[in-house]
């Protein structure tokens, strides 16, 4: 297809400007000859007014012969290019829509091949849990004697649901101290408290525990990953700032473990306060952490 475009040459195309230029020429010289102004005054009836002598439109006319005539190849060879070019663009198009269901059908299959290798993968993953749950359950029922109770198949699928539930909770984080009203939109409440610290992320909210009178319940918030957790949790700080939320703080949705874990370290954190007024006590990754006030 490419060596075919090439019939016409950069001298072609000059030659087309050539004759553009002397048709340009020829119709200057015929205005000028006729006294007209402007290429809008050139008009039938002025043509045809006394003043301009057979002889002047004569000549006018024999100049515009010679240029046309003296052009004529360049117009037969330039309309055949242009067939051809036209002929040239319409498979080149076929081409590029070829090429294009060739790619489409190639995505296809590879998409096709990746589902595949995918199903495979998990079949031989789920196998592979149960054989494993299985043999160890096998393995202790033979090692383990009336001593220490059997761990039963079932008993290891319940650690492996709690292994679940704990990774769930990563996704989770919980808000504490957001006023609660007996017809409220929960999902505005929390869609304004990410405004305050610029957070937009997508969310699902419910208040935890049972309804009173005289506290705000928590607000488990659930999130897509642990990545945005971690940043809300980093950026909660920040509401103390807020006009509205200052009062509110967020933390992660930890188990029943890890909330009593929590709870005295807090109290340790507090008791060393007390004892020592001059640092700030904070907790990092389950352990506490201090640095002067100053």
């Amino acid at each position: 297809m490419g060596d075919t475009v090439s019939d016409i040459s950069v001298g072609d195309l000059d030659i087309l400007k050539d004759v553009g230029t002397d048709m340009l020429t020829w119709t200057w010289n015929v205005k000028t000859a006729m006294k007209f102004k402007s290429h809008q005054e050139v008009t039938l009836e002025k043509l045809m007014k006394p003043g301009i002598t057979k002889e002047i439109l004569a000549k006018a006319l024999f100049e515009g012969y010679q240029t046309v005539y003296s052009h004529r190849n360049t117009f037969d060879s330039s309309r055949v290019a242009m067939e051809k070019l036209k002929s040239e663009l319409i498979a080149a198009q076929r081409s590029v829509v070829k090429l294009q269901q060739q790619v489409m059908d190639a995505q296809e299959q590879l998409l096709q091949k990746q589902t595949e290798q995918l199903q495979e993968m998990s079949t031989v993953v789920n196998t592979a849990v149960d054989n494993g749950i299985r043999s160890y359950s096998q393995a202790l029922s033979r090692t383990i004697k009336d001593s220490v109770p059997v761990l039963s198949e079932r008993t290891l699928k319940k650690v492996v649901q709690e292994a679940v539930t704990d990774e769930d909770r990563s996704r989770n984080i919980v808000v504490f101290g957001l006023s609660e009203e007996a017809s409220e939109d929960l999902d505005c409440k929390i869609t304004s408290l990410f405004n305050d610290i610029e957070e937009k992320p997508s969310f699902e909210a419910v208040r935890i525990g049972e309804q009173s009178d005289d506290t705000n319940r928590p607000v488990k918030v659930c999130l897509r990953n642990t990545e945005t957790v971690h940043r809300i949790l980093q950026k909660a700080k920040n509401l103390r700032k807020s006009a509205t939320h200052s009062k509110v703080y967020v933390q992660p949705d930890r188990s029943p473990e890890e909330r009593a874990k929590h709870r005295e370290l807090v109290a340790e954190m507090r008791r060393r306060a007390s004892e020592n007024p001059d640092n700030y006590y904070f907790i990092l990754s389950g352990e506490i952490f201090h640095r002067d006030k100053a």
